[in-house]
């Protein structure tokens, strides 16, 4: 049953009209399947090899001549025809050469993938590998972006897989950082900071000491500094810092340290001017005590323009108490002066809040 099914198949697309506008590769996958599976003796596997190698040089003598598609087609051929035998893998390479010098890099990119399955030992897999990235490279680097995607030269979601797929098939080599360099750049572009960092900071951990390691730090610090500079939250800005420390600390000689260095003093003012703002919020909305504990946080850093400014408002609020102490009278203590409140601290990006206050 298993012979006459093929035939069945073959013979109703047929019928139906359908055979001539389906590619040659879904009748190969069908017809093939069976042969792959079929056992060879010895005297079958040598015949095939003899053959194998014969249509194999009839490939190399059509693309010597510069016939490209029938070399092609025989390339292919070979590797549908004679899966198992020495000449497959070659014939497979030849084929992705084929489909890469006609423009089709995506199908070239999923014919060595399968080489790569299929054939580890092929001596030319750094080669594949090279070919490979070189396509997922230039495919992320197209002009034609798109609208949204659409009319793109590839989608993100199918580039990252293809450097996916990269890094795993050759995780000692520096096919891998490389990629995943580049799966955090589209992630980059994508407005998808989090996963940028997550696919940056894998390549630090992983390729310790190695310029992919001190590119994926960099760029792990200027992606903090996105996130700070949309947040109202001082965390960031300490996750932007601890980043940057990170970087000079690992990559001394590394040019860009002096321009992280000169950054860190700009980044300590961005976050003293949250932390100022929010304490102006509270004081506005009638709760000075809440008020106080951000600008106290703001004083302790007086290198910023900020701290004179949180300094004036504590005195401010300082006079105002005061003010309502001396018309308290035997009425009781003062009830804008409470016992000592500390900020949470817990990993919420949010504004830590005090106990609430009476208004």
């Amino acid at each position: 049953m298993t012979r006459i099914c093929p035939l069945l198949i073959g013979s109703f697309l047929v019928g139906a009209g359908l055979a001539p506008t389906l590619h040659a590769s879904i009748f190969d996958k069908v017809l093939n399947r069976g042969e792959e599976k079929r056992v060879l003796n010895a005297e079958q596997l040598t015949n095939q090899e003899s053959s194998a190698d014969a249509l194999l040089q009839k490939a190399k003598n059509y693309e010597s001549a510069g016939k490209r598609r029938q070399a092609r087609d025989t390339y292919k051929s070979v590797a549908r025809s004679y899966p198992r035998t020495t000449a497959a893998a070659e014939a497979k390479f030849g084929y992705g050469r084929m489909l890469e010098a006609e423009g089709e890099g995506r199908k070239a990119f999923e014919e060595y993938e399968e080489l790569i399955s299929n054939y580890p030992n092929y001596p030319g897999f750094s080669e594949v590998l090279q070919r490979q990235f070189s396509i997922a490279d230039k495919l992320r680097n197209s002009d034609r972006k798109g609208l949204f995607g659409i009319g793109a030269a590839i989608q993100p979601s199918k580039l990252i897989e293809m450097f996916t797929s990269i890094s795993e098939s050759a995780p000692h080599t520096e096919f891998a950082p490389r990629s995943l360099l580049n799966i955090g750049y589209v992630h980059t572009e994508q407005g998808e900071q989090d996963k940028a960092i997550s696919s940056f900071q894998t390549v630090v951990d992983t390729y310790v000491g190695t310029k992919f390691a001190t590119e994926a730090q960099y760029e792990i610090f200027k992606l903090r500094g996105v996130k700070a500079e949309n947040s109202n939250s001082p965390n960031q800005d300490r996750a932007q810092v601890e980043a940057g420390l990170d970087f000079v600390s690992q990559n001394p000689e590394d040019e860009r340290a002096m321009e992280i260095k000169s950054n860190l003093d700009d980044i300590e003012e961005r976050s003293m001017k949250k932390m100022y703002d929010t304490g102006m919020f509270y004081e506005k909305s009638g709760k000075p005590v809440s008020a106080r504990l951000y600008y106290r946080e703001v004083v302790k850093n007086p290198n910023t323009p900020w701290a004179s400014k949180a300094q004036e408002r504590l005195n401010a609020l300082d006079s105002a108490s005061e003010s309502v102490e001396s018309r308290a009278g035997l009425f009781g203590p003062n009830p804008l002066k409470k016992d000592k409140v500390e900020m949470r601290t817990s990993g919420d990006d949010v504004v830590p809040l005090p106990a609430a206050e009476e208004s």
